[in-house]
């Protein structure tokens, strides 16, 4: 859904809306643009009643009755009606304000087919409400009978155990439902409550200014209503009677019990909710008796945090194993009320744990990941794969290589929980972004509430510690926490610095500019450098393409995103090394040897050619993928077809049957008339080069040659779409779809591949600037296809990217490549050498669930298979949705969920054995002419392992081999022996 925020917001829709008197039909028109609803959050803060036009009856038959006309059969709520324009911007855009609980479907909110948006904007809604005084809701708090806080607790607590009562949503959306536990209210603590708002109402009868405060304690009850009766009663003691003030005292008594903040003698409520043969129980009783009284708590005895931290730990963990195999969907809420009240605990317990030495701080670590892993920030597969990673040993020293190790594996868990938010998040935060800007601050509001805070700075600590024994802290602006920054691709660059902040729309870019964003937009041009707070995966086309071209790429916290808004616009020097460190500076503190490497870029930047001196423009027939072979690239097709016909050749099996539409077919076709022109489509772009080489040559300013370049391409491109077929072409082209694929068209499902000679050469990969059509069926639409994929190097995007290399772009020729569709389970990359470590002995995976995994920038579960056999998972899969192809054509989207894995070892094992098999072969038949990595492309199918593409793998060697960025690397004292009895610090 997120991803049509923008085209609502940017759309200016008239509602209109008929409301009806006893004698008259009146017509209201709402321009739904960004700035109207906007305008409308506004109001409904100054409003009395808010969202709400008023209170009525909702009857059990659907019914609804005035305020003074109660329902006539049992079982009708009285609360707020919402205004007719909220239930428009409801209906047109999806938005939910001023939610009602009480009366509503649970099916309805918990909007399962939306990935439970609705159920996620009312947590929204709620820290809108407590950070911004109310927010919709400032003056309507106070609106008598809005909503009745035993109605709303009522139905939150049969909501909850209908939803736990579901093993799908335990099994997968753990962490979701957990946070919905927290938030919908349930917990009535019946005996405190009754009491609060009979006494409330009997002061507000006696004092009626203090009728705000009764309406808000009846209806949205919350821990800053105790301060302020407190203020309330203090400001108006003198005045009141000893009754009163009695009355005041009680009230004041019952709030601080139903308030009290948490603390491990709180837990011992819980115990008899419990069932006894749970190991939960007995581990809970014995912890109360042994912490929970305020004279044996780490108040008293600050040795008893570290201990208290690892049995709360261990308690979450538990909770969270026992959850799945609890029959009682009552006993579950329970424990689920548990685990949030133990992680609010042990949320404070972790911040007084000052660990003495290195050794305690990484068990510390270790403690804070296994709690995360229980509140659901990690995936219970997650945890398996990486806590033997941080698992802290019983020794008193070990390695500087082991150590870094462990702090790597611990920033993961921070990078992995963070994910998880993001990943539940994200839609509904972008959707509420569009009209409160607000709501960005929702999820760092969840984190920096969570354990995941205290677990950052214990993670943080071991950077630190970890750049001492390295010698080399990262440099990035001055800014705070830098020691979570971390390079992906080495680089240079110098250029104005742009920050988008998190959640804000990306209009435009600019080559000369160095970006700082939350995520790598999927259609990104060409820029000077990017840092981002999402990285993708390693093995997406746009992760390619950057470190190809060498641009230096980063992955930053959203923290150190806010922290360099501060220097936007500003004109900066950025440097990522080989081995990831990252320096930031302004551009007028540059070293003189800083700006030498420019003056020698310029001077030595190498373009190449795009082949074609071996162009057999007289092939202008249908080819089959068997009839190709590597050797064709550059010839007849481009290395697309041309590699896959040699894998086609070496592991028939594995590659599905394939048709070509070679060079010279495209060619033939440019020499028809090109519309609205006097000249051919050849000779039109012909004109345009010649036309821009002269402009070169009078030093016309870049902008201006972009931008006419720009112009003619938009022109041919539209004309290539429409561009008549040659006489005899479509019948050719049925003919030999039948032979290759065993029917004719409109039968087979198909992928439509672009293929030029301009991609996958060993200078350049030109990774996904091209369209590929994806999943076509009907003959009519495979062939516009075709007109489509030809037109596709005329695109802006394709054009500025292939700029920066190629120096004949009037020599750019596209062939096809057709093949069947294949509906795939997984897909992925594999990346012939271990991109983190260098290693040509290492594999590098990633994969997403269904069809064009990995490529498109997704957050990918990606591993690093090491040559000593490990499996190293480098990050799971943080989408929810993945793409099916249907027998019938097109794409869709399904939702997914994170508790599994989507590879299994059986796959690992399988992509080792593909790599092993790949080299050998490719080193007695010559293979694709490299002796370098490969890039592969390939997904799963019922276990059948298909392959799709494989080309060189291509970097930027001068960025990679730059001396200047080696020297920002430290050599790491591998060998060197770290005690753990040291003081965190020490090495500073």
């Amino acid at each position: 859904m997120g991803e049509h925020v923008n085209a609502i917001f940017l759309s200016l829709s008239f509602i209109c809306i008929t409301l009806f008197s006893s004698f008259l039909g009146t017509l209201y028109c709402y321009p739904l643009s960004r700035e109207r609803v906007e305008s409308l959050i506004q109001d409904f803060k100054k409003d009395p009643r808010g969202p709400y036009q008023g209170i009525r009856w909702f009857c059990p038959d659907g019914s609804i009755n005035p305020a003074d006309k109660p329902c006539p059969q049992r079982g009708g709520i009285q609360h707020a009606l919402h205004k007719d324009i909220v239930r428009v911007i409801e209906k047109e855009m999806g938005v939910y304000l001023g939610q009602i609980l009480a009366g509503t479907s649970f099916e309805e909110f918990f909007d399962e087919s939306r990935q439970n948006s609705r159920m996620k904007q009312y947590q929204i809604e709620k820290y809108l409400q407590t950070v911004d005084d109310g927010w919709i809701l400032r003056r309507a708090r106070y609106y008598w009978g809005a909503l009745q806080d035993e109605d709303e607790t009522a139905w939150g607590q049969e909501f909850l155990t209908w939803l736990l009562s579901r093993n799908d949503v335990i099994q997968s959306r753990f962490f979701l439902a957990r946070q919905a536990v927290r938030i919908i209210p349930h917990r009535a603590e019946a005996g405190h409550w009754k009491k609060i708002r009979a006494i409330s109402k009997n002061i507000s009868e006696a004092m009626p200014s203090f009728m705000d405060l009764r309406v808000k304690l009846h209806g949205q009850p919350e821990p800053g209503d105790l301060p302020r009766v407190r203020d309330f009663h203090a400001l108006n003691r003198r005045d009141m009677s000893q009754e009163m003030d009695g009355m005041f005292q009680e009230l004041e008594k019952e709030l601080a019990i139903v308030f009290q903040s948490v603390h491990i003698g709180s837990l011992k409520k819980y115990i008899d909710r419990i069932p006894r043969d749970l190991i939960i129980h007995e581990t809970l009783q014995r912890l109360i008796a042994e912490y929970g009284r305020p004279e044996d708590g780490p108040e008293k005895n600050p040795f008893v945090h570290k201990t208290v931290c690892t049995n709360l730990s261990a308690l979450l963990r538990d909770i969270r194993k026992e959850f799945p195999a609890i029959a009682q969907a009552k006993v579950r809420l329970t424990l689920m009320d548990l685990s949030n009240e133990i992680e609010d605990i042990l949320f404070h317990e972790a911040q007084s744990w000052q660990p003495a030495t290195i050794g305690e701080l990484l068990n510390k670590g270790y403690i804070l990941s296994k709690a995360a892993s229980g509140c659901g920030f990690l995936e219970m597969w997650e945890w398996k794969a990486i806590e033997p990673v941080i698992l802290p040993g019983e020794d008193n020293s070990i390695t500087a290589e082991r150590f870094l190790e462990k702090v790597r594996g611990l920033q993961r868990v921070m990078e992995w929980g963070n994910g998880t938010v993001g990943a539940v998040y994200d839609p509904v935060t972008r959707l509420f972004q569009g009209f409160e800007s607000r709501a960005a601050g929702f999820q760092d509001d969840l984190i920096r509430s969570s354990i995941l805070l205290p677990l950052g700075r214990t993670a943080g600590g071991l950077v630190e510690i970890s750049s001492g024994i390295t010698r080399n802290p990262n440099n990035v602006m001055g800014i705070q926490n830098q020691n979570q920054v971390r390079g992906l691709n080495p680089g240079v660059a110098r250029g104005d610095l742009e920050v988008i902040p998190d959640g804000s729309e990306v209009l435009s870019l600019s080559s000369g500019k160095i970006y700082v964003m939350s995520r790598v937009p999927p259609e990104l041009r060409p820029v000077a450098g990017i840092a981002t707070v999402s990285e993708g995966n390693l093995a997406s086309h746009i992760q390619l393409l950057a470190r190809n071209l060498g641009i230096p790429n980063a992955i930053i916290t959203r923290q150190n995103l806010e922290d360099l808004v501060p220097f936007s616009g500003k004109s900066v020097f950025y440097a990522v090394s080989p081995g990831g460190t990252v320096l930031m500076k302004l551009e007028q503190d540059m070293t003189n040897e800083e700006r030498m490497l420019f003056e020698d870029e310029e001077r030595s930047r190498k373009k190449v050619r795009a082949p074609s001196g071996r162009l057999d423009l007289k092939v202008n027939e249908l080819i089959s993928l068997k009839e190709v072979r590597a050797t064709d690239s550059g010839r007849v097709c481009g290395p697309k077809a041309a590699n896959l016909g040699e894998l086609k050749h070496l592991f028939p099996e594995k590659v599905v049957s394939g048709l070509i539409i070679p060079f010279g077919v495209f060619r033939a076709h440019l020499e028809q008339p090109m519309p609205s022109t006097h000249s051919t489509f050849w000779q039109y772009l012909q004109e345009t080069f010649i036309t821009v080489k002269r402009h070169v040559d009078k030093g016309l300013p870049d902008e201006e040659i972009e931008r006419y370049t720009l112009e003619r391409f938009n022109k041919v491109r539209s004309a290539i779409k429409e561009m008549p077929f040659l006489p005899g072409f479509p019948d050719a082209f049925r003919k030999r779809f039948k032979e290759e694929f065993g029917s004719k068209p409109g039968t087979v499902p198909v992928f439509i591949r672009s293929d030029t000679n301009m991609e996958d050469l060993k200078e350049f990969t030109g990774a996904g600037l091209n369209l590929t059509v994806f999943n076509m069926v009907q003959e009519e639409k495979i062939l516009q296809g075709i007109r489509d994929v030809w037109s596709s190097p005329y695109t802006e995007r394709s054009y500025l990217w292939r700029q920066k290399y190629l120096l004949n772009p009037e020599n750019v020729f596209p062939s096809i490549l057709i093949i069947p569709t294949v509906n795939v389970d997984k897909s992925g990359v594999v990346i012939t050498m271990g991109i983190p470590t260098s290693d040509p002995d290492d594999i590098t995976v990633a994969f997403n669930r269904g069809a064009g995994g990995a490529v498109e920038g997704q957050t990918a579960e990606s591993y690093l298979l090491k040559k000593d056999g490990r499996n190293v998972l480098l990050s799971p899969s943080r989408e929810l949705y993945y793409t099916v192809l249907p027998p019938s054509g097109g794409a869709q989207k399904v939702s997914t969920g994170l508790s599994e894995p989507i590879l299994t070892p059986k796959d690992l094992k399988t992509l080792r054995e593909l790599v092993t098999e790949v080299k050998k072969k490719f080193a007695e038949t010559g293979g694709i002419g490299t002796t370098g990595p490969l890039d592969m492309e390939m997904g799963f199918k019922e276990n059948q392992l298909w392959l799709f593409q494989v080309r060189p793998y291509v970097e930027n060697r001068k960025a990679a081999s730059s001396a200047y960025l080696r020297r920002l690397d430290p050599v790491i004292p591998v060998d060197k022996l770290i005690s753990l009895n040291r003081v965190p610090g020490g090495f500073h």
